[in-house]
């Protein structure tokens, strides 16, 4: 590879480009932590800053305080939807309630595509043997109505 000492070879960076935001995120934004300000001779300047700081960082924990809140009432909601799940597959298949389709006769006649449908009263494919003896039966049955 030729070129400059100094070139950066650009195909290390932004292979898959870079990383959408979700549409709606599940978790809350973590709040971002101030940086502590650097120390200046001028004393002044110097306690107006730390003054700034300490505000923010105020600020800062109040945001993580509820942050916090919300991700233990999160975990919490978590439980609670997994312990209803595994209760309701607890309880034994007769006490669950089942839905219950509610249709009018008019639909059930009109043949509306909501109404239940019998399955079919015979496969649709039968095996050849079948055929054979069906195709042997009604030529027998056939023969006997023509011999009376």
């Amino acid at each position: 590879r030729g070129g400059c000492a100094n070139s950066v070879d650009t195909r290390k960076f932004w292979v898959h480009g870079p990383s959408m935001p979700k549409a709606s995120p599940s978790k809350a934004p973590l709040p971002k932590k101030p940086r502590e300000p650097k120390k200046v001779k001028d004393v002044a300047l110097n306690t107006m800053r730390v003054a700034n700081y300490q505000a923010k960082l105020a600020v800062y924990e109040e945001e993580m305080a509820a942050y916090k809140e919300g991700q233990r009432e999160r975990k919490a909601d978590k439980r609670s939807a997994k312990q209803r799940l595994s209760a309701s597959d607890a309880e034994p298949a007769a006490k669950r309630p089942t839905p219950a389709r509610r249709e009018t006769p008019e639909a059930c006649a009109a043949g509306s595509a909501k109404a239940p449908r019998a399955p079919p009263a015979e496969p649709l494919r039968r095996l050849p043997q079948v055929l054979r003896e069906e195709k042997e039966a009604a030529a027998a049955a056939q023969a006997a109505a023509e011999a009376a």
